[in-house]
C-alpha cells in the first residue's frame, strides 16, 4: 500500500468514526430533563442506531480495506452530506461527511491504482519456460 493510499485510509477511518460517534454524543448529552430512567436513554441509543446503521454496514469492507466498499461509502457520504446540509445539521457533521466523501474517493482511486500497479508488475515477470529465458535452445 502506497503512502498516499495509507493516508487516505487513515483519514477515511477518522471521518467514519466521527460520523458514527458524534451523533451518539449529541443524543446522550442533550437528553431531555425528564429523562429519569434507563429506558429514556435506551430510546436515544436506538434512535442513534437507526441514524448510523447505514454507516455500520461498511465496517467489514473498511476492515478489509476494500476499494469497492470504499466506493460505496463514498456514495453514502455524499448523500449524507446533502441531507445534513438540507436539514441544517451541526457543522461538525457536515465537515465530517464531506471529509468522509473526499477520503473515500481518494482511497478508492489510489487503492485501485496500487492494485493495477501490482498486477502489472506481476505480468511483466518473464515466464521461466520462454525462449528468452533459455538462450541455449537450438532454433531451426
Amino acid at each position: 500500500m502506497s503512502r498516499n493510499t495509507l493516508l487516505a485510509y487513515r483519514a477515511q477511518i477518522t471521518f467514519f468514526v466521527i460520523m458514527v460517534l458524534y451523533p451518539l454524543y449529541s443524543t446522550l448529552s442533550n437528553a431531555p430533563a425528564s429523562a429519569d430512567s434507563a429506558a429514556d436513554y435506551a430510546v436515544g441509543v436506538l434512535w442513534w442506531l437507526f441514524k448510523v446503521l447505514p454507516l455500520l454496514l461498511f465496517i467489514p469492507g473498511l476492515w478489509q480495506r476494500s476499494h469497492k466498499a470504499s466506493a460505496w461509502l463514498c456514495y453514502l457520504a455524499i448523500l449524507a452530506f446533502a441531507v445534513l446540509v438540507g436539514v441544517g445539521a451541526s457543522p461538525i457533521m457536515i465537515i465530517a461527511a464531506l471529509g468522509l466523501f473526499l477520503a473515500s474517493m481518494l482511497f478508492t482511486r489510489w487503492a485501485k491504482a496500487d492494485a493495477a500497479q501490482a498486477s502489472e508488475a506481476q505480468t511483466n515477470e518473464a515466464p521461466s519456460g520462454s525462449d528468452e529465458a533459455n538462450p541455449t535452445r537450438d532454433s531451426h
